[in-house]
């Protein structure tokens, strides 16, 4: 997740929690019930107590769901260190990671239209890739799934030494040039 979408859902899961509890504090702590007609039905009833108070709790639910997706989300990168030491450090663009995967698929499998999309997840060192194409030959999909999957799983891991968390293959058969 960008730093940008983190700090806005930690703003928003704060925003939230402070609503909330504003909203409990007015409605069990203060004596200004008689704002609207409907404040007097939230307090005198069984069923409008019942709709704060699960209201409430929802509020405050939320603020801390966001504020825990905000702090503890995977935080996703352009770029991602995969040797480090005392001077040096290598990196690698995920650019560089989707053009060695594309050129890995295409000698390997016959596979036409290769699109690859990767997301480096910084804190956990791995990768999520979703790969699409089209098979040239019919064969076994499952089986070519599979080979795939490990393909791609020990290409990352041995050559880039970037741990795979997440693969999604979508191959549609292509026969003479039609869908």
């Amino acid at each position: 997740m960008p730093a940008w979408k983190k700090v806005l859902a930690m703003l928003v899961g704060l925003l939230q929690i402070l609503i909330g509890f504003l909203v409990i504090l007015h409605t069990y702590y203060s004596n200004l019930s008689d704002l609207y007609s409907w404040n007097q039905w939230l307090s005198d009833t069984e069923e409008g107590q019942l709709l704060l108070l699960f209201s409430q709790i929802f509020i405050v639910f939320m603020g801390f769901i966001f504020l825990g997706v905000g702090l503890f989300g995977p935080r996703s990168t352009n770029q991602l260190v995969i040797f480090k030491d005392h001077t040096n450090r290598l990196t690698v663009d995920r650019a560089a990671v989707e053009k060695n995967l594309i050129l890995l698929l295409s000698k390997e499998y016959e596979i036409a239209n290769i699109d690859i999309k990767i997301r480096l997840l910084k804190n956990k060192q791995a990768a999520k890739v979703k790969v699409t194409g089209k098979l040239i030959n019919e064969s076994d999909i499952g089986t070519l799934e599979r080979k795939i999957s490990q393909t791609v799983q020990a290409n990352l891991e041995q050559v880039l030494n970037i741990n795979l968390k997440h693969l999604t293959l979508k191959l549609s058969l292509t026969v003479m040039g039609i869908k």
